[in-house]
């Protein structure tokens, strides 16, 4: 009887061991755990709203759920929230634990190099993240790859963490301003996805660099944002402004993107009829017109396999940008890289360089860009101030008779009273009069010229008719009718011109076939006539 106790006895405490021995590799039977994130001012008072420009700690600690106990041997994971309201200033690290923000989170990271494990008292305090709230808005802290793992590295369960909300001062978001910072978050990523380079040489198509430079003006430029979103006292209007000279900005730097030249190895392989097959091959030659920049290393001379695309990029001088880019005699509006989409003859490509204009409220996308660069730097049209030429601004009856006088290179004029309403000493005062003594203008009556009002389409056309009967150029249309639904409408007096206007591509109808004669012309809209009546052959 009592062997048999003795066999029960050691039945039960052999019961009791296996358990032990059994989860040892991971510790403790049911470890489960909670995170706690704990939100304080600085007098470390528990809060969830606050007000822009207080101090916000969150400290993060685990629990217990389940009834295992065991050392800690590590754990990671994310502290995710938006940093447009909150700024990360810093962390409180504990016991070795790695806490670093990145991309709007904060990283925790322990890993015990001894493998004995930490007690888990640690877990009590994990670390305390420091932030400023900087712009009113809602969001909810959140966790994600939040683990813990056993002496064996296999992982311990987290009950779901349940997201703590914040408010800061008003809770609503300043839509626009929150748009510069989801920009200028967008722009510093693209820079840090790309390969900045200057003329590598190993790299080739289709993999691609961009420019030092171009990087180093977006990073003005992001700087140039990041000024204006960090000054509390911005207006709406500079907010705008930097919303749009940061999009600029990218689209720019986008534009310098550089595709490697191709590397092509002549293949030979046999044909199914069993004659040799070779792949034809063109060359591809760029040269430069004018001076004022150059072709990038690598980009003169190409040999491309047919059918296939041909890349070229420009590096104009300081100040310049590429105007024109002519292939095999066919003339495109120029970017600072090209890719011909298919080589199928041997190519002659010649790139000229213009003067950049210094107009921020145009961009080189805009129909009317090469127009406005190209009246601008034949100094027949000057900015409305400094940096601004307002393409949409209406232009005024002595603008265009200054700007038809500049393209005669300004003769010298003895002011005459011929209208009531021109009076010397103006800036129109001498263009107006010659104009009338060239049999520009007329006026509207004998005494009446209304340097002020805006100039329609028409009477642009007119204007522009007689210049160039006073100039000796060819006047035949070959134009019957005009085939605009508004014809009708196109005043008497002005038939003629518009009819010659019209034949010659100066002036050029609407896309529902509508010319709007009597319409009040832009400077944009002038700036591209002129350019195609100087451009006359």
């Amino acid at each position: 009887m009592i062997k048999y106790l003795k066999s029960i006895l050691c039945i039960m405490l052999l019961g009791a061991v296996l358990p032990s021995y059994a989860y040892s590799a991971n510790d403790a039977a049911d470890l489960s755990y909670r995170v706690v994130a704990t939100v304080t001012d600085s007098s470390g008072s528990v809060k969830s709203s606050f007000e822009v420009g207080e101090e916000i700690f969150v400290k993060l600690s685990l629990s217990y759920t389940g009834a295992g106990r065991a050392p800690v041997y590590g754990f990671q994971g994310k502290l995710q929230f938006d940093s447009y309201v909150l700024q990360n200033t810093g962390v409180k690290m504990e016991k070795d634990i790695s806490m670093k923000y990145s991309g709007g989170a904060i990283n925790y990271v322990y890993l015990d190099m001894t493998g004995n494990g930490q007690a888990d008292s640690m877990l009590q305090n994990i670390g305390t993240a420091v932030f400023q709230a900087r712009n009113t808005g809602t969001f909810s802290f959140s966790l994600s790859s939040f683990i813990l793992t056993n002496k064996d590295a296999t992982h311990r369960y987290i009950e779901p963490f349940e997201d703590v909300q914040i408010i800061v001062g008003s809770g609503v978001k300043d839509t626009s301003k929150a748009l510069l910072y989801e920009n200028i978050v967008a722009a510093k990523a693209l820079l840090a996805s790309v390969t900045i380079a200057d003329n590598p040489k190993n790299i080739y198509d289709p993999e691609f660099w961009y420019p030092t430079k171009s990087a180093q003006k977006l990073r003005e430029v992001i700087a140039g944002a990041e000024a204006v979103f960090d000054n509390k006292a911005a207006l709406a209007s500079e907010i705008s402004e930097a919303i749009e000279m940061l999009s600029t900005g990218v689209s720019d730097f986008e534009r310098s993107k550089i595709v490697g030249p191709k590397r092509w190895a002549a293949p030979v392989g046999n044909t199914t009829d069993g004659n040799t097959a070779i792949d034809l091959y063109y060359s591809v030659s760029a040269s430069v017109k004018g001076g004022n920049g150059k072709i990038a290393d690598g980009f003169e001379v190409q040999t491309i396999r047919a059918t296939t695309s041909a890349t070229i990029r420009m590096i104009p001088d300081e100040g310049f940008e590429t105007e024109y880019i002519i292939v095999n005699g066919e003339k495109l509006i120029g970017h600072d890289i090209y890719t011909i989409p298919e080589v199928s003859r041997d190519t002659v490509v010649v790139v000229t360089f213009a003067k950049k204009t210094p107009f921020t409220d145009i961009a080189h996308d805009d129909w009317f860009y090469s127009s406005v660069r190209y009246v601008y730097n034949k100094g027949l049209f000057t900015g409305t101030s400094e940096t601004e030429f307002s393409p949409s601004g209406k232009m005024s009856r002595s603008m265009l008779a200054t700007v038809i006088y500049r393209m005669e290179n300004k003769p010298n004029v003895t002011f005459a009273n011929v209208f009531s309403d021109v009076q010397s000493g103006h800036w129109y005062s001498d263009p107006v009069i010659w104009a009338h003594q060239s049999k520009i203008v007329n006026g509207y009556d004998k005494n009446r010229f209304a340097p002020n009002d805006a100039i329609t389409r028409e009477q642009i056309a007119v204007m522009l008719y007689r210049y160039a009967k006073s100039k000796g150029v060819d006047l035949q249309t070959g134009l019957s009718s005009l085939s605009f639904k508004d014809a009708n409408e196109i005043s008497d007096f002005a038939k003629e011109s518009i009819a010659w206007a019209v034949s010659k591509d100066i002036m050029k109808g609407n896309n529902d076939l509508t010319l709007n004669p009597s319409g009040l012309a832009t400077r944009a809209e002038v700036a591209t006539m002129l350019q195609r009546f100087n451009e006359l052959e």
